[in-house]
């Protein structure tokens, strides 16, 4: 049974300014109680109440799309290397659940198509292209693709740091709602977001500590919304409220899920 936090929403296409509460994504799923970017992470995530799941997609040796964060197999699995160096049926012969506790032994990496079919058609889920230079067209033809095939036009957030991966995503399938993320860590010129005309972002997604309010009342005044990395707030929800910020990821899903449900019952 899903905790309920909020009035449930099922899009992405909110108005900016229009949240009461932030929305509370979990990132990677809820890495409390299940190992990162896998099915039952996602599950217990939708079930702790979480608005929605971020996850991340590489691409594989022969050309698929494989949910795994890192550009390295060595952390989450068993296998070593690159992702881009194994066939998709080879990494999901690897264990990614055993590192983080045995009940886990033997769960898979999955595909975005089985992450998609496991969770409600209308559940908010960000999708995270990790991509560089090599492939940016091909992974974003992709993930096009497989949000045309399920049909998930509303409830599907692609964002990327990298824009032209996003550029390429709006020629291909400009129906696709679009995330633009950056962090101060990142060289110049991604971190000035000068490319944000070919994004032409529906969403604004600043890391760690570049969020701040002169930036967040532009993009609002652009039509567009802000999804923070909850450390900018301390993951303290009355501020975000303050600032009518839009959505949140957080790494700390049940206490986030917490305090959103208490301040609602006070604003209630």
């Amino acid at each position: 049974m899903q905790a309920d936090c909020s009035e449930k929403v099922t899009t992405w296409d909110i108005a900016p300014g229009s949240q009461r509460l932030p929305l509370i994504i979990a990132h990677r799923g809820d890495l409390s109680r299940a190992p990162e970017n896998t099915l039952p992470a996602f599950q217990r995530a939708w079930e702790a109440g979480a608005d929605g799941v971020e996850l991340d997609v590489r691409l594989t040796k022969d050309g698929q799309l494989v949910v795994f964060h890192d550009r390295n197999l060595d952390r989450t699995s068993n296998g070593t290397g690159p992702v881009n160096h194994c066939a998709l049926a080879e990494i999901q012969s690897l264990d990614v659940g055993s590192w983080f506790a045995p009940e886990f032994r033997g769960e898979t990496a999955p595909t975005l198509d089985e992450v998609f079919e496991s969770l409600p058609r209308d559940y908010l889920i960000n999708v995270e292209i990790k991509v560089v230079v090599r492939g940016m067209r091909q992974i974003a033809g992709l993930v096009a693709e497989t949000i045309r095939r399920h049909a998930r036009w509303n409830s599907t957030l692609v964002a990327s740091f990298n824009p032209l991966a996003l550029y390429h995503l709006r020629q291909l399938e400009p129906r696709i709602y679009r995330g633009y993320i950056w962090s101060k860590r990142h060289p110049f010129p991604i971190r000035s977001r000068c490319f944000s005309p070919l994004v032409s972002a529906h969403w604004y997604d600043p890391a760690n500590d570049s969020y701040n309010r002169k930036l967040h009342r532009r993009v609002q005044h652009k039509g567009a919304r802000m999804m923070a990395w909850d450390l900018d707030f301390g993951r303290d929800m009355e501020a975000m409220a303050s600032v009518r910020l839009e959505a949140a990821v957080t790494d700390c899903l049940i206490q986030m899920v917490e305090r959103k449900q208490a301040l609602a019952r006070q604003v209630a």
